[in-house]
């Protein structure tokens, strides 16, 4: 059986997640509109501001990383 329930508000997404935890659903995608793209990743922006730098390792790791894409 598939459910699929929409607009969702981010507030209740959480409850959501758990309850399908609790029921042993799986969720298998959630579609963001733009608006929550841009307030997910401002607070994930925010939560790492204060943190450590990165390190040489990591900077080297990502350098590679973009120079695969190209």
């Amino acid at each position: 059986m598939r459910l699929v329930i929409d607009n969702v508000k981010s507030e209740h997404f959480k409850w959501l997640t758990e309850m399908a935890k609790t029921l042993h659903f799986n969720v298998m995608e959630v579609e963001l509109t733009e608006d929550e793209e841009d307030d997910e990743l401002l607070a994930a922006m925010v939560a790492v501001k204060d943190g450590p730098d990165a390190t040489t390792e990591e900077v080297d790791e990502f350098r590679k990383w973009l120079r695969s894409s190209e």
